[in-house]
């Protein structure tokens, strides 16, 4: 077992990531959500504490006040029932919806939005007396022992002295009406309550560091499983469809970058265009810069009317230069005569334009 995991040197993948996501393998603290709920429940209950008290009080006082042997009814004794659970419910609703929500939003925090049905299969290995052997003395279940002492710890010491430093004032309790002695000790509870939780939050933070490490040093793989995993999917359908689609997309994008560069675009006028360039120092022939057909083609003009690319109507040339040269190739012999009219007629016009504007005459 150690030597397989001395191999496993190397980081996981996202495609292993991404099926650990849907097992559940996710790294989450329990603790980090139990203080975060905790102290949640405490401020809610410090908030809503002489409201409690005043409803509990009122309900007791109304029920000892109409307490009478001689009129006690089933229906008398249903009508208290439902005033306990409702007042009960006034006390309760509060707390338990902000323990949910706050349960609810600190989970999604740390793990995101997660639906792992495949952890919801049992699995009959967890039942095998070597397994639950073996995870008796990992590491993590040396950590959750860590855990319980130290909890139990803490919160004996903040309990303990707590109460002895309130243990003169609860000496007074005796003396106290019934109000005065409920808020004394619901000030000695939530003094210690939040001592706690600042304590438990020091554990919750190593706590989830020590969760994110142990799912990533599961996760580790070994150079094979690497290579393995690479081959399955280098062979995949989809991922080799999103590869090919991704290429088009930035093909496509160069492509249109480079029309503004060409020194002119052929048309069918509608179905086609094809931008050609030609630099003598550079190259032997033209070469096709962009090509297009249909929706792609009117975006090549609209490029090419925007960058004041010439626009000359050809269709049996474009037609020609769509179908046999692809993009940064250069022309067939069989087309130079052709592909040379057009750039002689199109240095012929740019030659003009340039006379007329030195000579300040526009064009129309």
């Amino acid at each position: 077992m150690a030597a397989e995991d001395a191999e496993k040197t190397e980081a996981p993948t996202a495609h292993r990531r991404s099926e650990a996501r849907k097992k559940g393998q996710v790294a989450k603290s329990v603790e980090l959500t139990s203080v975060a709920v905790l102290f949640g429940m405490i401020i809610v209950l410090n908030s809503f504490m002489h409201t409690a008290i005043e409803g509990v009080m009122g309900y007791f006082d109304a029920t000892v006040r109409h307490l009478d042997a001689s009129n006690f009814s089933q229906q008398r004794f249903q009508q208290d029932n439902l005033v306990a659970v409702w007042t009960l419910a006034r006390i309760l609703a509060p707390i338990l919806f902000t323990a949910l929500a706050i349960g609810v939003t600190i989970n999604v925090i740390q793990v995101g939005p997660l639906w792992a049905t495949e952890a919801l299969k049992p699995n009959f290995q967890k039942l095998n007396p070597l397994t639950g052997l073996k995870n008796f003395v990992s590491m993590r279940s040396f950590v959750e022992l860590f855990k319980n002492f130290y909890k139990i710890g803490i919160c004996t010491w903040i309990i303990y002295h707590s109460v002895q430093d309130s243990y003169p004032q609860l000496l007074t309790l005796w003396r106290m009406d019934l109000r005065m002695a409920a808020g004394v000790i619901g000030e000695l509870i939530y003094s210690m309550s939040l001592r706690i939780v600042g304590v438990m939050l020091v554990l919750a933070g190593l706590d989830y560091a020590f969760q994110r490490y142990s799912l990533e040093k599961s996760l580790r793989m070994t150079k094979q499983e690497v290579k393995e995993e690479y081959k399955r999917n280098e062979f995949n359908p989809q991922i080799k469809s999103k590869i090919r689609q991704r290429q088009k997309e930035m093909s496509k994008k160069r492509m249109m970058e480079s029309v503004p560069t060409a020194d002119a675009v052929v048309t069918n006028p509608t179905h086609f265009a094809v931008a050609i360039k030609y630099s003598a120092d550079e190259m032997v022939a033209p070469i096709v810069v962009a090509k297009g057909k249909d929706i792609l083609a009117f975006r090549i003009r609209e490029i090419a009317i925007d960058a004041d690319v010439p626009i000359i109507e050809n269709p049996p040339l474009a037609r020609a230069l769509y179908r046999q040269v692809e993009i940064g190739n250069a022309i067939p012999g069989d087309l130079y005569q052709a592909v040379a009219e057009v750039l002689a007629f199109v240095y012929e016009v740019n030659r003009r334009r340039k006379e007329r504007a030195r000579m300040g005459i526009t064009w129309d």
